[in-house]
């Protein structure tokens, strides 16, 4: 019930209509071919959002973006009791969070952290060069993402959408082989058509999924701006107000369309609405 009730939040329609649109490619496809296609392709979509929201999902999706378990005993001991305090915290504030929480690693330089499914929280080796203080805030922020089920909801439209995915990329794969046969074809028959209408359907399909992404990207930085805010109300905003600046406001800020498609909102916003939230928080 608290995953539905979280789906449905403010956040989570860009996420939806995502799933949404590119789920309408695939029954477009599919409407011609009969009530069995149809009932096929419905039954991989339940067995895919199963085994996602099984510890075998996790498990696949730390796989693949490289999170491993923690074995060094010096970072236990730095990170362990850190985790613990938020997640005390959290687990007050949020009885119906996970009841243990899986720490992996990540051995890349930059500090950061990311919640993974629904009950890992992954570090990079970067943020053990960072304060304590500064630490509890970026994991309260990760707790946060836990504790209002965004990777629990990624998971459910990850594993849904896998089969989606599967169908646009077989798409964009056929309207290249579609340009490249249209260029042969006009080059045999000393025809520009075929090339205009091959480099036409394959412009569609990639302006088609440009389009469907900038409802998932919005839906990921208002997550971010909501793991914020629990992490403020767990009172660790000063800390996670003074992580972010150590980790993000030195880099470049995106340019308006690099922005459209980032997951993350740009840094100095995100600090302006902890300090809107009351976080005593100054650099300058």
């Amino acid at each position: 019930m608290d995953t539905i009730q979280n789906i449905f939040k403010r956040s989570s329609i860009g996420t939806i209509t995502f799933f949404a649109l590119n789920a309408m490619v695939v029954v477009g496809l599919f409407a011609g071919a009969g009530e069995e296609s149809l009932l096929t392709v419905l039954v991989l979509y339940v067995v895919s959002v199963v085994i996602a929201l099984s510890p075998v999902g996790e498990l696949i999706l730390c796989f693949m973006v490289g999170a491993r378990k923690m074995t060094r005993l010096d970072m236990k001991n730095r990170m362990l009791p850190l985790l613990n305090t938020v997640y005390h915290r959290a687990k007050t504030k949020t009885p119906g969070l996970v009841d243990n929480i899986d720490l992996k690693v990540m051995y890349t330089p930059e500090p950061n952290a990311y919640a993974i499914g629904r009950r890992t929280i992954c570090i990079t080796e970067g943020l053990f060069s960072l304060p304590d203080d500064e630490i509890t805030g970026i994991l309260a922020h990760e707790m946060g993402h836990l504790a209002h089920r965004h990777g629990e909801i990624q998971l459910i439209i990850g594993g849904g959408n896998f089969f989606v995915t599967l169908f646009i990329l077989m798409i964009k794969i056929f309207s290249v082989l579609i340009a490249v046969f249209s260029i042969f074809s006009g080059y045999q028959n000393r025809s520009w058509v075929p090339v205009v209408v091959g480099f036409i359907l394959a412009a569609m399909i990639w302006l088609w999924t440009r389009f469907c992404l900038l409802f998932l990207m919005w839906s990921m930085r208002e997550g971010e701006f909501v793991a914020d805010k629990y992490a403020t109300d767990l009172s660790y905003g000063y800390e996670l107000a003074k992580g972010l600046d150590a980790i993000g406001t030195s880099k470049p800020q995106d340019s308006f369309l690099r922005a459209l498609y980032s997951t993350h909102p740009n840094t100095h916003d995100r600090i302006g609405r902890l300090q809107q939230m009351g976080v005593l928080y100054y650099r300058y």
